[in-house]
């Protein structure tokens, strides 16, 4: 039985083939250059920012609420204040949004560290490439 891994069959020999790229021809670089889409990058980066803040907002939110049903159930009490926490169930739903809490401070961590990244990579994608335009254009040929 054949899987996507085995290599097909040609001749005696074993061929491996990445992907769609043709087996013949011989192997090294290829005819083409890397060509990166900085605008892309940048794009994909200010997402990631525009991500973070509405991860803010959704804490926010679920701050609110939490806390909103954390005071309306000790509000309905047997004796006592509502912020006395005579309720478990109350004081278990702060206790799991501090827990949300902690857990969205580690998402726009690593949100931000990632567009940090793509923006660092679009930088030096471009400063790489205008540097290799000016050196190609620094070379004197002797045909003009």
């Amino acid at each position: 039985m054949s899987t996507p891994f085995d290599a097909p069959q040609h001749g005696g020999s074993t061929q491996t083939r990445l992907n769609s790229v043709p087996t013949e021809g011989g192997g090294g670089g290829g005819g083409g250059g890397t060509n990166v889409d900085t605008q892309r990058l940048d794009e994909a980066a200010n997402a990631l920012v525009e991500l973070r803040g509405d991860t803010e907002n959704v804490d926010n939110g679920a701050d609110d609420d939490c806390l909103s049903a954390s005071r309306g159930l000790n509000k309905h009490s047997a004796g006592g204040m509502a912020e006395a926490g005579s309720w478990a169930t109350a004081g278990s739903l702060v206790t799991m949004d501090v827990r949300w809490g902690s857990q969205v401070i580690n998402l726009k961590s690593l949100l931000q560290d990632i567009s940090d990244k793509l923006h660092t990579t679009s930088g030096h994608y471009t400063s790489t490439e205008q540097e290799e335009q000016a050196r190609q254009r620094s070379i004197s040929t002797p045909f003009g």
